[in-house]
């Protein structure tokens, strides 16, 4: 069976796939907001490790599996011989498999060529998680997340192409006030263009980088709602997958863009009014440095 070493992340939407652990920790490891894997050095667990797990499971086991995710940060980093191999001995093993996905970096997501992720695709690779956190090139710089997100763009346009589907991730809060309407514009732009299959906001929660909001001004809960009301209204979507349920969301959402755009919004004003009633929509929410 699989062996994990923790700290293990997985999208909330894996929760009964089956994971093998083909890297440790994170190839980049530099968000500044980001502390999942601090503390775990970045590893590629050799291949003959990853297929001796695979022949481990059961093969009765094995019939019941149909979605598999690779962790841990960015699985598909792993040199494409390799995983190659990795997928082939998964399809071989598991009859039944409908889907493997992964979280993806932009790195990971550069450096393989459009052949190697035509092959990944007819083995099997079907989903990515795209961590965008925002179109705007300001707040990515804020947050050292070593990408242009339009420079991005044509690449994950490319694998669109191909077949392989896209869950991208936005981070509410992420400029702060002082770039709130750059984040708000340029991520939408992006979305639009990009046309993801699923889309989901998160909120800015500070695991690394406790002085982040230095010079940039905490937002409150106004400029969140904000911030999330006027992406779901700029984004033009084509039946895009939508939530905003993560543990570190304010108000739960869920629809399809842009169909359910009129109901989001009413329920985000909704929201605001409550708040507003309080007296708490000018207040700075706590920014989750638990977690």
């Amino acid at each position: 069976m699989p062996i994990h070493t923790e700290p293990l992340y997985r999208p909330p939407s894996e929760a009964h796939s089956l994971i093998f652990q083909i890297t440790h920790g994170c190839s980049y490891n530099k968000c500044a907001f980001c502390g999942m894997y601090v503390d775990k050095p970045f590893e590629i667990k050799p291949t003959d490790r990853v297929l001796a797990e695979i022949a481990a499971v059961p093969d009765s086991y094995a019939k019941s599996v149909k979605k598999i995710f690779l962790a841990d940060g960015d699985g598909v980093v792993y040199p494409t011989e390799g995983l190659l191999v990795i997928l082939d001995a998964l399809n071989a093993k598991f009859p039944n498999l409908i889907r493997i996905s992964s979280y993806c970096g932009p790195q990971a997501l550069m450096k393989k060529s459009g052949a190697d992720w035509q092959q990944l695709y007819e083995r099997k690779l079907k989903l990515l998680y795209f961590g965008l956190e925002s179109g705007n090139k300001e707040v990515l710089t804020l947050m050292n997340k070593g990408m242009d997100a339009f420079k991005v763009l044509p690449k994950v346009k490319e694998l669109k192409s191909i077949g392989i589907a896209f869950s991208v991730m936005v981070i509410l809060g992420g400029g702060g006030k002082r770039l709130k309407q750059e984040h708000i514009a340029d991520s939408a732009r992006w979305v639009t263009e990009a046309s993801p299959d699923y889309l989901s906001f998160l909120t800015l929660f500070l695991r690394r980088k406790k002085d982040y909001f230095n010079g940039l001004e905490k937002p409150t809960f106004r400029d969140i709602f904000e911030e999330s009301r006027d992406m779901i209204q700029l984004i033009e979507g084509r039946n895009i997958i939508f939530r905003s349920n993560h543990v570190s969301n304010f108000l739960p959402l869920e629809g399809r863009l842009a169909q359910d755009k009129d109901r989001l919004v009413s329920s985000i004003s909704g929201a605001m009014a409550h708040l507003e009633e309080k007296g708490l929509l000018d207040n700075y929410p706590e920014f989750y440095e638990e977690f």
